[in-house]
């Protein structure tokens, strides 16, 4: 599977996810090529097909971290939440991984900094996640508390 297939998936699942934090889910560019998710706050978060020299496999929270200085964390988890809820055919199995020299001081390589997508034909992507920040600070809380991921 070919990772614009992939990034198709993806985008439709948080177009789909109606989540409050959510203003925009767009596609952009072609090497690398990614998503674009810009928040209500102004900030922008991306996935993108990325090759990375060492990863590791984290186990899915079951809420996702806060905003603040959590936002590439916070896109991962979303996504592999939204998969497990549609499990769509395309895919035969996603991971949260950490990704070896990521994520903040005292936390590198253990932190949610990508997702690995195994297609159902064994093909297999690595979404990695970034985050540029937006005009307002981002809340250390949750701020949609009662959003929960819907089954389908």
């Amino acid at each position: 599977m070919q990772l614009s297939q992939v990034l198709d998936v993806v985008e439709a699942l948080l177009r789909a996810a109606a989540h409050p934090e959510i203003e925009a889910v767009e596609r952009y560019g072609t090497a690398p090529a990614g998503i674009r998710v810009r928040l209500v706050d102004g900030a922008v978060t991306y996935l993108w097909g990325a090759i990375w020299p060492g990863e590791a496999d984290l186990p899915t929270p079951d809420r996702l971290p806060p905003p603040a200085g959590r936002r590439p964390d916070r896109l991962a988890v979303l996504t592999v939440m939204l998969l497990d809820a549609a499990r769509p055919a395309e895919f035969r199995s996603w991971t949260l991984v950490a990704l070896t020299d990521l994520g903040p001081e005292g936390e590198r390589g253990k932190v949610p900094r990508g997702v690995r997508i195994v297609a159902a034909d064994g093909t297999s992507q690595l979404l990695r996640v970034t985050a540029a920040g937006g005009p307002e600070r981002a809340p250390g809380a949750e701020p949609w508390p009662e959003w929960r991921v819907s089954a389908g």
